[in-house]
């Protein structure tokens, strides 16, 4: 052997719209593991990204929304995210998530990368795309522009956009036990670059 593990077998176990989940079996210096589970979007654009997580920058203040999941007693803050779809640019994905679920838009070029994120290697095969939309606006031909805060169609339990201060988004990031782990990523990586001269 040669020191890595290695996928000797790969078997679909359970698959949906989304996701495929396989059982692998991974061969290695440690041995031999015959049912490592690991779950693997359809959709997978350059360098594994599957996702997007966009922070809006509303004046100044970023928003985040919570949502409610039938595993969680309690709502998660989120930032906009979404799957990306095959063939269109990521980019695009993360402006097409911002605007289905806040209403807001901004120009292509406002539209700042924060890296690559791994959510959990251990489970997830893919990477999710982390951006913040600077300088946004309310899509004007948009009939939902001036939606209340909260109600996006088609999607499970979101709630409306919450803005943040830069010092009430740390206090958030740092300390939240019911935060999504890209937007934790996000809004660190957001805070480090607004720090930098």
């Amino acid at each position: 052997m040669d020191g890595r593990h290695r996928i000797v077998d790969r078997r679909l176990a359970a698959s949906n719209a989304r996701f495929d989940v396989y059982f692998d079996r991974i061969e290695g210096p440690d041995g031999v593991v015959p049912n490592f589970l690991m779950v693997r979007p359809q959709v997978l654009h350059a360098d594994l990204v599957s996702g997007v997580c966009v922070l809006p920058e509303v004046d100044g203040r970023i928003g985040l929304m919570q949502i409610r999941r039938p595993h969680f007693p309690e709502p998660i803050w989120v930032a906009p995210s979404g799957f990306v779809e095959p063939d269109e640019p990521t980019e695009a994905s993360a402006l097409r998530e911002l605007e289905e679920e806040t209403g807001l838009t901004c120009a292509p070029g406002d539209l700042q990368s924060l890296g690559l994120l791994l959510l959990d290697p251990a489970v997830l095969e893919a990477r999710v795309a982390l951006f913040v939309a600077q300088r946004t606006r309310p899509l004007s031909d948009d009939p939902l522009a001036n939606r209340p805060a909260g109600a996006v169609a088609g999607e499970l339990g979101v709630g409306g956009l919450v803005l943040f201060s830069l010092d009430e988004l740390e206090d958030l990031a740092v300390a939240s036990a019911s935060m999504d782990g890209g937007t934790v990523a996000a809004c660190l990586r957001y805070l480090s670059l607004r720090r930098r001269p």
